[in-house]
């Protein structure tokens, strides 16, 4: 079955059309609206922009990864039945009696449920009206304290025992969510920060409000991630990364994490933001996941962008590189194409702050060096032996075009600044022994071949 809707922004001075999506079985088209094209505002994505597209059909063949086109698909939750959001909006659906059919279908209802007001500028309706009412309605509701009634079924969702949403929906309604395994919300509370108070997402500007991602704990399963999460923000905050704020909080013994969103502006206007992931997958139908690329191929979709990716090519190559040593220092292990982003503000392109940095090696299920390549690691070499890590190191600072002086001088910076990461972590009293060893074992082999690479003999 065909289906219709439309994608609008409120990324300008007012919301407006952006154009219309038909999808079909074999396909995904989009045309912008000829209005549109009149205005300087950007389009779905980096390469998806009226300047690139004009007034051409945007066509994308259907994957199964991408059945609708990237920058769309981190508006759908991710179809596992322990996905928080998808439990909470598919609890709204039949409370509202749509009961779609398991696969594209209830992605696409969700779609319409959840498209718009989420992270980024665009949003997704099923029609006109039903944009202009959603625009229209924009009021800020008054804020509702997160009292015991809320705690309890939120307790009870978290460990995946609870089927009935009314209570979360009766104070907050079909907030729009955003995507991943652990829990998570989209509100906003009030300007000075974190209360326990919380209203959904703003709509129209404000400067009265912070519109938030309000993130909780399972305990089942992550003990402690709230807490490793807040240290791994400090630390990058640290090491001089642009880092959102944040406020930890107890809600009736959950513990969770507000944190401010960067995709608003400081009157809670949205602003252009897309994933690396779907920047890349735009260009390149080889990338079909999260982690199927490579931290070198990231550096040459920089160079070869030209729509463009980013501004400052060479801020951006040493901005990945950066991050990449840091998130082996901490011990993150997962940063993949959906945890890096770029963002625009007064016309200039770069990388967003910080987000998503928690140490997931902490949890042996995640513990791993590096979700994705880098400089050949571990892959065989022409003379059949295997790249080692410090050739690794110096083949991703060529390909990043960073001479190995400086980027020595970036491994050193980063070694002192987490000098007393360990000790910090052994200081979280949520975090299990078991999870502080592991996360010790992971963090201190991979700084004994980073302060070897410091003083090995150059090739």
């Amino acid at each position: 079955m065909d289906r219709e809707a439309v994608i609008w922004t409120s990324i300008g001075d007012a919301p407006v059309k952006m154009g219309r999506l038909n999808v079909t079985d074999e396909e995904c088209r989009f045309n912008f609206n000829p209005a549109y094209l009149e205005t300087s505002l950007p389009g779905m994505g980096v390469l998806h922009s009226p300047g690139i597209v004009g007034r051409n059909p945007l066509v994308w063949k259907r994957t199964e990864y991408f059945p609708v086109f990237p920058e769309l698909k981190s508006l759908i939750p991710p179809g596992n039945e322990q996905n928080f959001q998808r439990k909470l909006i598919l609890a709204y659906l039949a409370k509202i009696d749509v009961t779609p059919a398991i696969g594209f279908e209830t992605d696409w209802e969700i779609l319409m449920v959840a498209g718009h007001g989420g992270i980024g500028h665009n949003d997704v309706f099923k029609d006109d009206d039903s944009a202009r009412k959603w625009y229209d309605d924009n009021e800020p509701v008054a804020f509702y304290t997160m009292d015991e009634s809320f705690g309890f079924s939120l307790k009870e969702f978290l460990t995946w025992m609870d089927n009935d949403a009314d209570m979360i929906i009766n104070a907050i309604g079909p907030t729009p969510s955003v995507g991943g395994a652990v829990p998570k919300l989209l509100l906003s509370i009030p300007g000075g920060g974190w209360d326990g108070r919380i209203a959904l997402p703003t709509k129209k500007s404000t400067n009265d409000r912070t519109d938030i991602i309000l993130k909780f704990e399972q305990s089942n399963q992550y003990p402690g991630i709230i807490d490793l999460e807040a240290l791994a923000l400090d630390i990058h905050k640290e090491a001089g990364f642009d880092v959102p704020r944040y406020w930890k909080t107890s809600i009736n013994g959950i513990n969770a994490l507000a944190i401010e969103r960067f995709d608003r502006n400081e009157f809670n206007k949205p602003v252009f933001m897309e994933t690396v992931l779907s920047v890349m997958a735009c260009g390149d139908k080889s990338i079909t996941n999260n982690y199927s690329s490579s931290y070198d191929r990231i550096a040459d979709a920089i160079d070869k962008i030209s729509a463009p990716f980013v501004h400052d090519p060479v801020k951006a190559k040493e901005y990945i590189f950066k991050r990449l040593i840091l998130s082996f220092l901490t011990g993150n292990g997962d940063l993949h194409l959906e945890n890096l982003s770029i963002i625009e503000q007064e016309g200039e392109r770069f990388f967003s702050p910080v987000y998503d940095p928690t140490p997931m090696r902490a949890y042996k299920i995640h513990d791993m060096l590096s979700p994705m390549p880098f400089g050949n690691y571990g892959e065989f070499a022409t003379n059949d032996e295997m790249v080692g890590f410090d050739e690794a190191i110096s083949r991703l600072l060529k390909k990043y075009n960073i001479s190995k002086p400086k980027g020595r001088a970036i491994i050193e910076e980063l070694l002192d600044i987490t000098k007393d990461y360990l000790q910090r972590v052994n200081a979280l009293p949520n975090v299990p022994d078991d999870s502080k060893k592991t996360l010790a074992t992971a963090v201190l082999s991979v700084r004994k071949k980073l302060e070897y690479f410091l003083v090995a003999p150059s090739s």
